[in-house]
């Protein structure tokens, strides 16, 4: 590796400053080729194992580029760690003024219509759940007066699903700030006015593909993309770009914007029970169908989307008239925002887009339409701007990352090369120089691994249970110390039911934010945290404090 890489020595520096740091040549040489990449705007996939210290390794070459860089992880707790750990450690050790942003989906953010609209008695959609949740709004609305980031990950409390959709909006129902009573003190617009001023902004994948396919219209401006946990990228690009047609969202439009249609004795029926009808049609057309490809133009489907759409067509028109000093303007905007994503999308469906594919999921009453491939919107939008950074555990197939690269729209692998050497151009070809790095531990000596082979057929009954007294015991050997991940709820509940009687601190998924049980269990060296699988990837908590490891269920 080059002896004056600037990256390389600032890396050294933060090693040094590191209580118990150790070099890695696998975490030098990432560095580097990070920087190779940046400096001449050409592509890396980096396969980097458990423990080569992936973040560092891109942040370093980021921060040091002068340019601004888009972090895109899979999990939100990677996002807090590089938010909350390693950029501060950066800017603290590198002796330099470092600035990043955390941007979410809007749904992450409380909502201060909505929120002002329910304490104020003027929301036009009844509660969810007629529980007495008048405090937990309260709660909520101090909490958010002042407030720096009104994101749901910071509240000092959990709060339940039911009382946080009352109080946020889904993106397909965000009107703007431009049409929001609310707009001027939007939390989330206040998120990206953050990331507008910042060297990183740090997103998720789900958010960067809904990026790309609006033609870059949500995110702030940026020079290239790095991005972590890769092996999630595809799957979150076809979320992104695909949609669900669904009788839930014609049911979510109509409760939504049930109070919000002026009575007009001329009509023959009333809107909102024509699409709640056409609901009911759709759920049981699509309920009935096979799990196969189908044209969601033909056929009972196709009659099933058309009359969703047109329903809800009509219900806009039909929206009241109002002003926009009026307490209801609000509310107006969200739904003739919903409805328009709804016919938007429907339409798409009944029209499917040339290179997009169709398939129905009746368990979920869902007809899905996306793209057949992830690559020609990749490479035709990202690849050919930005440089693009994508690093993960497993990105390899038999050593190769041909597989991965070509469904992501990358061209065939080119030769490393070191373009310091050489002009930089502003054109970035669509090849890739592909880099595997060892990860650092020694599983053999450093760690156990342990089958409890002689546990019950997972199909019995008796089951549960002895999974539930097998991992009392584990944990009770290591003294607490143990992340225990579940791979359902009921599951969650039930180690979590087992485990009241132990003589270490039992932390369990929902008692409180994501942030502060983390945070919790970190700090507790006999603690054991029990979680589902949003707990499986992004969580780094070295140390005793995590000695132990068990999943339920592979």
């Amino acid at each position: 590796m080059p002896a004056d890489s600037p990256a390389v020595a600032a890396l050294g520096q933060l090693v040094a400053a590191k209580t118990g740091g150790v070099r890695r040549a696998g975490q030098e040489g990432m560095v580097a080729a990070v920087e190779r990449a940046l400096h001449g705007r050409r592509h890396l996939l980096v396969e980097a194992g458990t423990g080569t210290g992936k973040s560092l390794a891109y942040l370093i070459p980021a921060v040091l580029s002068g340019s601004t860089a888009l972090v895109a992880t899979a999990t939100k707790t990677l996002q807090d760690q590089l938010a909350g750990a390693d950029l501060p450690f950066i800017g603290e050790h590198l002796d330099r003024e470092v600035t990043w942003a955390v941007v979410k989906g809007r749904q992450s953010y409380v909502c201060m219509a909505k929120l002002t609209e329910r304490l104020s008695g003027t929301a036009p959609v009844p509660r969810l759940i007629e529980d007495d949740d008048d405090d937990a709004y309260a709660a909520i609305a101090a909490w958010a007066d002042g407030h720096a980031t009104g994101d749901r990950d910071d509240l000092p409390a959990a709060v339940p699903d039911h009382v946080w959709r009352e109080v946020s909006v889904p993106g397909m129902e965000c009107p703007g700030a431009e049409r929001c009573p609310q707009g001027a003190i939007c939390f989330a617009e206040a998120a990206l006015r953050r990331a507008r001023n910042a060297d990183v902004i740090i997103t998720n994948h789900h958010l960067m593909g809904l990026h790309l396919s609006s033609g870059f219209r949500i995110l702030p401006e940026h020079d290239f993309v790095i991005i972590d946990e890769a092996h999630k990228l595809e799957a979150a690009l076809s979320a992104a770009f695909g949609v669900d047609i669904s009788a839930g969202r014609l049911t979510a439009f109509a409760n939504n914007a049930q109070r919000l249609i002026a009575p007009d004795p001329a009509r023959d029926r009333d809107p909102i029970t024509a699409v709640r009808d056409a609901a009911l049609r759709m759920e049981r057309t699509f309920r009935s169908l096979p799990a196969a490809r189908l044209d969601p133009s033909e056929g009972d489907v196709g009659a099933a989307v058309l009359a969703g759409s047109r329903t809800v067509a009509d219900a806009m028109r039909a929206l009241r008239k109002v002003d926009e000093d009026h307490p209801l303007a609000g509310p107006v905007a969200r739904v003739t925002h919903q409805g328009g994503h709804v016919c938007g999308d429907f339409n798409a469906g009944f029209d499917l887009p040339e290179g997009w594919v169709a398939w129905a999921e009746p368990e979920r009453g869902v007809v899905r339409v996306a793209p057949i491939e992830v690559a020609d919107a990749l490479g035709g939008s990202l690849l050919v701007h930005q440089p693009a950074i994508l690093t993960s555990a497993t990105l390899t197939v038999g050593g190769s990352f041909a597989p991965f690269a070509r469904r992501l729209g990358f061209l065939e692998d080119a030769p490393e090369e070191d373009p310091l050497a050489g002009d930089v151009t502003e054109a970035v070809p669509r090849t890739y120089t592909g880099l595997r790095v060892e990860g650092s531990f020694d599983y053999s000596r450093q760690g156990l691994l342990y089958l409890a082979a002689r546990l019950p057929d997972p199909r019995t009954d008796e089951y549960p249970e002895a999974v539930v007294e097998e991992i009392a015991a584990l944990a009770g050997a290591a003294g607490g110390r143990a992340l225990l991940l579940t791979t359902s709820y009921q599951m969650l509940e039930r180690i979590a039911s087992g485990l009241v009687d132990t003589p270490y601190r039992v932390l369990v998924q929902g008692e409180l934010p994501k942030k502060r049980l983390i945070a919790e269990f970190a700090a507790d060296e006999t603690a054991a945290l029990v979680a589902t699988m949003g707990y499986w990837e992004g969580i780094d908590v070295p140390g005793r404090s995590l000695s132990l490891v068990v999943i339920d269920r592979i």
